[in-house]
C-alpha cells in the first residue's frame, strides 16, 4: 500500500475550530493507516510583531519536498505575510496542495460558501423577525483572506434583497476577537443611540463578547436586540441565550479536504474550488427558542469543570517543579513526569543543538531566531528511550523532525514552537489532541515551559557568573595568585589541614629584590612582567594543593606541605634556570624566609608569617651586605 506523508499548517487563534479540524484529520489517519499527518501549529496573532514572527517560525521547520502533499488552513492563518511566505514555499516545492477557506496560488480551494451562509442567517433575521435596523460586525477585511469580505457581502446581499435602506445599516469594522464584540456594544451604548433591531456578527467570538456587554448593561437578548454569530463553536452552544449561528462540520470538512489532497497526489482530477454545505442553528438569541437541552448542558459543564480542576492541579504541580529545577536535565525529567498535562500518549521535546550545547551562554553565534540545522531530543515520553547524563536521547537533522525510529511509528503528530521572547528554543511534539487545546490551555502550558527553560538557563548562568566573580574576588588580578581575601577564605584552612592531617607545614615569605630599581630604570611594565614571571615559577615548583598568594606589592607567601623540604632553594634554583627570566634585561632575584610549623609547637599561621618575614629580611640584608663588600 502506498504511503502518504502530509504537512498541515494552521494557527491556534480560534482554539475550538482548530481542535475540531484536528479531530477530522486524526480520524482520517485512523481510517487510512497508510497516511501520516504532521501538523505545524502555533499561537501567532494577526499583528506582525517580533513575537508573532517567532510563533510563525514553525512553518519553516518542515522541508516541504519531503512530503507528498500540503494542506493549509488558510482562513486560520490570519497574518497575511505569514500566509504569503508559506504559499511561496509550497509553490517552490512543487508539491500538490489544498487550502481551506482562503485562496492560495497553485492550491485547490476547499471550504464553505461564506457569502451564502451569512446571507441565509441575515435573511432569516430580516424575514422571520422583522429586523429593519441592523448593525454588522465584520471580520478582518484587509489581510488577503476573503472570508471576512465574503461574509460581509453575504450580509449586504440579504439587506439588499429585503430592501433595507443604507441608512438603516451600520458596518462595524472588527477583527474576529471576543473583545471586538464587547467593545462594539460598549461604544454603541455610550453613543446614546437606540439599539438596532439586530447585531449580525461575522463569527461567534464577537457575538459572545457583544452579548456579555449587553447583559452587563441590562440589555436583553433577544427581547431588546437580536444577536447572531457564525461557526457554532461549543461556547455558542452553551451560551445563555443559546446563540443562533451558522454550523459547518469542520471535522468532516477537513476530512474531505485531506481526501481531496490524496486524490490530487494520485493524479485524479479535482475541481479547483470545492464547497462544503452549511446549516443554520436558529436558537434563542434570535428569538426562535431552540435551546440546548438542559441535561446536555449540565453534562458538558460537569465534564468540563472536572477536567479544569484536574488540569489546574497538574499545572500547579508542574509549574512548582519546573521553577525549582536546578539544571536542564532535571527540568526535562519534570516534563516527562508531568506528561499527562498534555493529554497525549507520547510527548517529545526537541531543542536546537546550538541552544542545548551552549545552554549557559548569554548569546549564540548562530541566528537564534531560527531553528538549528540539528536538533537534540531532550525529553521523550515513550517506552524504551533512555537519555544520557545530560538528557540527550538523540541528535538528528532538523529536517527529519524526529529521529526516524520515532517518526515511522507516529501516524499523527502536532508540532508547536518553543521560544523565549524572539529567540528559538526548539519545538514540542504531541502525538494526539487533548481537551486542553480546545479550552485554550496549551498556550499557557507552553508559556510556563518556555519561561521555565529560560529561568533554569539564567539560574545556571548566574551560578557560573557568581563563580567567576568569586574567583576574581579571591585572586590577584595581575598574577592570578590568591590575594588577602583568598588568604582568609582558603589559606588559614589549608594551614590547619596540613597540621591536622600531615602534622607539619611550611610557611614561606618571599620578597623581590630591588623592585624599585626595576621600575625606575625599565618602567612599570617590566616590573609587572617580573611579578608575573615570579608567580609562574612559584606555581611550577609548588604542589597543586599548596597555597600561593601575592601578599602585596612585590611580596609573596606560600603555605606548603611539611614534606616539601628545601622548597626555598628549589624556588631560587628554578629562578636561575628559567629561560624567560634569563632573557629579561635585568637580574631578577628573590629573598625567601622559611618557617616550619608542627601540630605540637603551637605556632599559629600569623606567628609563622611574622617569623618567616623576619627571616626573609635577614636574608635580604645579608645579601645587601655581601654586595656592599664586593
Amino acid at each position: 500500500m502506498k504511503q502518504y506523508r502530509i504537512a498541515f499548517f494552521t494557527v491556534d487563534w480560534n482554539y475550538e475550530l482548530v481542535e475540531t479540524t484536528l479531530q477530522g484529520l486524526k480520524q482520517y489517519t485512523q481510517d487510512h493507516p497508510n497516511v501520516q499527518v504532521c501538523v505545524f501549529d502555533c499561537f501567532g496573532k494577526d499583528v506582525d510583531s517580533s513575537r508573532s514572527q517567532s510563533e510563525y517560525m514553525v512553518f519553516d521547520l518542515p522541508a516541504l519536498q519531503d512530503f507528498d502533499g500540503v494542506l493549509i488552513e488558510g482562513n486560520q492563518i490570519v497574518l497575511q505575510s505569514a500566509r504569503a511566505a508559506l504559499a511561496r514555499r509550497v509553490l517552490a516545492a512543487g508539491v500538490p496542495a489544498v487550502t481551506i477557506g482562503c485562496t492560495v496560488e497553485g492550491c485547490t480551494l476547499f471550504g464553505m460558501d461564506n457569502r451564502l451562509a451569512q446571507r441565509d442567517i441575515a435573511a432569516h433575521v430580516i424575514r422571520a423577525h422583522g429586523a429593519k435596523r441592523i448593525a454588522y460586525l465584520t471580520g478582518i477585511l484587509d489581510n488577503g483572506c476573503p472570508e471576512g469580505m465574503q461574509r460581509r457581502d453575504g450580509f449586504l446581499d440579504a439587506c439588499r434583497e429585503a430592501g433595507i435602506p443604507e441608512e438603516n445599516i451600520d458596518i462595524l469594522p472588527c477583527s474576529w476577537r471576543t473583545s471586538d464584540g464587547f467593545n462594539a456594544a460598549q461604544q454603541w451604548l455610550r453613543s446614546g443611540r437606540p439599539l438596532p433591531d439586530a447585531f449580525i456578527c461575522a463569527n461567534d467570538e464577537m457575538a459572545l463578547g457583544l452579548i456579555e456587554k449587553l447583559h452587563e448593561k441590562g440589555c436583553r437578548v433577544p427581547e431588546d436586540v437580536i444577536v447572531t454569530g457564525y461557526d457554532d463553536v461549543s461556547s455558542a452552544e452553551l451560551s445563555s441565550p443559546r446563540l443562533s449561528t451558522v454550523h459547518c462540520d469542520y471535522a468532516q470538512l477537513n476530512y474531505a479536504a485531506l481526501d481531496t489532497l490524496i486524490r490530487k497526489i494520485n493524479g485524479q482530477e479535482t475541481r479547483q474550488s470545492i464547497l462544503f454545505p452549511h446549516e443554520l442553528i436558529l436558537s434563542e438569541s434570535c428569538g426562535c427558542g431552540l435551546a440546548t437541552p438542559p441535561a446536555y448542558t449540565r453534562d458538558k459543564y460537569f465534564r468540563q469543570t472536572r477536567f479544569l480542576k484536574n488540569f489546574y492541579l497538574l499545572q500547579d504541580r508542574m509549574a512548582e517543579q519546573l521553577f525549582d529545577a536546578a539544571d536542564l536535565a532535571e527540568l526535562m525529567n519534570i516534563v516527562e513526569q508531568n506528561h499527562a498535562i498534555f493529554g497525549c500518549d507520547n510527548v517529545y521535546l526537541c531543542i536546537n543543538d546550538f541552544y542545548f550545547d551552549d545552554y549557559e551562554k548569554t548569546q549564540w553565534e548562530q541566528d537564534s531566531c531560527s531553528f538549528g540545522r540539528n536538533m537534540v531530543l531532550a525529553a521523550c515520553r515513550k517506552d524504551g528511550w533512555t537519555p544520557d547524563d545530560r538528557h540527550q536521547y538523540a541528535r538528528f537533522p532538523a529536517r527529519q523532525l524526529l529521529p526516524d525510529e520515532l517518526l515511522k511509528d507516529e501516524p499523527f503528530l502536532v508540532f508547536y514552537p518553543l521560544h523565549y521572547n524572539t529567540y528559538s528554543i526548539g519545538y514540542l511534539v504531541l502525538d494526539g489532541i487533548s481537551d486542553a487545546a480546545k479550552l485554550n490551555l496549551h498556550e499557557s502550558i507552553f508559556n510556563f515551559l518556555e519561561i521555565a527553560i529560560e529561568n533554569v538557563r539564567k539560574k545556571c548562568l548566574l551560578k557560573q557568573l557568581n563563580g567567576e566573580l568569586d574567583e576574581l574576588y579571591v585572586h590577584d588580578g595581575l598574577t592570578g595568585l590568591y590575594n588577602r581575601f583568598g588568604y582568609k577564605r582558603f589559606g588559614e584552612a589549608l594551614f590547619r589541614q596540613y597540621l591536622e592531617k600531615e602534622g607539619s607545614a611550611h610557611v614561606l615569605f618571599i620578597d623581590m629584590d630591588d623592585m624599585k630599581g626595576i621600575n625606575d630604570q625599565y618602567g612599570h611594565d617590566s616590573g609587572d612582567a617580573a611579578l608575573i614571571a615570579t608567580a609562574r615559577v612559584l606555581r611550577q615548583v609548588c604542589l597543586p594543593g599548596d597555597f600561593i598568594m601575592r601578599y602585596g606589592g612585590d611580596e609573596f607567601m606560600i603555605i606548603a606541605a611539611g614534606s616539601e623540604k628545601g622548597l626555598d632553594q628549589v624556588i631560587l634554583n628554578a629562578l636561575e634556570t628559567d629561560p624567560e627570566i634569563a632573557a629579561m634585561p635585568f637580574q631578577l632575584a628573590l629573598s625567601v624566609g622559611v618557617i616550619p610549623a608542627s601540630a605540637s609547637d603551637g605556632r599559629t599561621l600569623d606567628d609563622c608569617l611574622k617569623l618567616s618575614d623576619a627571616l626573609m629580611y635577614e636574608m635580604k640584608n645579608k645579601r645587601k651586605a655581601m654586595r656592599g663588600k664586593a
